[in-house]
């Protein structure tokens, strides 16, 4: 007599089937016969065993039937399964640990080179599209300020904010003042503004032109200047590599997706929207919620693969451009303030597990190298 399943047994069972049929999708790009998965699953489960779970993931619209074949896929609800069973992150490979490793030691020597190069590294090591994005300049904590004269009534501004991001900009004033003049004015400037956020900055900088008396028109006209030019820095950073990856992958094959895709790389400002949401992180520390028996399992549109890694699948993303693909993020961080966004874009079908230890991987050598340098 055959013993009758529990649910958390059948349940058990869904997720291994299931488990095989994404890694086989993955890995052939074709739909899974259930014949394939009896004969090379080791599950030890009969074809009909297989055939009646795939009915009821299919059921459950986990996986799909496409019309033209006899396999299945699986769906977006699908792939977000798979991924919150995802217990022990394969390990990247000990030459890409090396590789990686090797790319930081190496020439990185400033802040806007280890961003160009983390997203060159993700990109080549992925084979998709990685990318790393800077928070809003105005959100970053002025450090440093100097102004340099360049010719006559021109000022060379240099600003350099806590997390080591800089911006160089001329202003042109209606006086003529001396290098001197410019450091004491630098100083006294940097003494009222530093700690402030540049958009506390900018602001303190404006009232300072209302109340300053005649003695300081001098730091008044400048102010003016540096504030106007603040203002200006309301774009996050993005910077990306392997755009062209993507656009070759055979899972890209009509002319809509083609499109949107297309248009994610041309209008920067669609992921950089999206990735603004990882700025209100939650704490690395947050317990993950009970699912229910009885109730569905909904996919959330910011799930958590590890405490620190997010992935989001498909139609979880808020803008249709972006519901043929997956999007793998994490934070990077400089003494616990989070400093940026990091992360792979590829299609629904990829092999997960990889994928989120390459962005937990090197958003640590990014921390590392962000630490390093604010030592230094």
């Amino acid at each position: 007599m055959v013993r009758a399943l529990n649910f958390d047994e059948q349940e058990q069972r869904k997720k291994k089937v299931l488990q095989f049929l994404v890694h086989e999708y993955v890995r052939t790009g074709k739909p899974v016969a259930s014949k394939s998965i009896a004969q090379s699953s080791r599950l030890g489960l009969s074809p009909a065993s297989i055939r009646h779970v795939l009915f009821e993931l299919e059921r459950d619209e986990i996986v799909m039937h496409p019309h033209t074949s006899a396999g299945r896929v699986p769906t977006d609800k699908g792939y977000r399964m798979y991924v919150d069973s995802l217990i022990d992150l394969q390990r990247l490979a000990v030459q890409e640990e090396t590789r990686i490793r090797s790319e930081y030691d190496r020439r990185i020597r400033e802040i806007e080179d280890v961003l160009t190069h983390t997203s060159r590294i993700l990109s080549s090591i992925s084979h998709y599209t990685g990318f790393v994005m800077t928070p809003k300049f105005e959100r970053n904590i002025l450090s440093h300020l100097e102004l340099i004269p360049i010719g006559e009534r021109r000022v060379l501004v240099a600003m350099i904010t806590e997390s080591g991001l800089s911006k160089n900009f001329v202003i042109n004033t209606q006086l003529n003042l001396s290098r001197e003049r410019l450091y004491s004015i630098a100083k006294i400037m940097i003494a009222s503004l530093k700690g402030l956020t540049l958009q506390e900055a900018q602001l303190k900088l404006v009232q300072s032109i209302e109340s300053a008396e005649q003695e300081y028109r001098e730091i008044s006209s400048l102010a003016k200047e540096i504030g106007q030019e603040i203002r200006k820095f309301s774009d996050s950073e993005l910077y990306m590599d392997g755009a062209s990856n993507i656009l070759s992958l055979p899972d890209f094959t009509n002319t809509t997706e083609l499109h949107d895709l297309f248009r994610i790389m041309e209008e920067k400002q669609l992921l950089t929207n999206i990735l603004t949401d990882e700025f209100s992180d939650a704490p690395a520390n947050a317990e993950p919620k009970k699912q229910s028996k009885k109730k569905e399992h909904l996919p959330s549109t910011r799930a958590q693969a590890t405490p620190h890694v997010h992935v989001r699948i498909g139609a979880e993303h808020p803008v249709k451009e972006l519901q043929n693909l997956s999007l793998i993020t994490t934070t990077y961080k400089l003494s616990d303030q989070t400093v940026g966004v990091l992360g792979i874009l590829g299609p629904k079908r990829m092999e997960y597990s990889k994928m989120i230890a390459l962005v937990d991987y090197i958003s640590q050598m990014v921390n590392q190298f962000l630490e390093k340098h604010d030592s230094k």
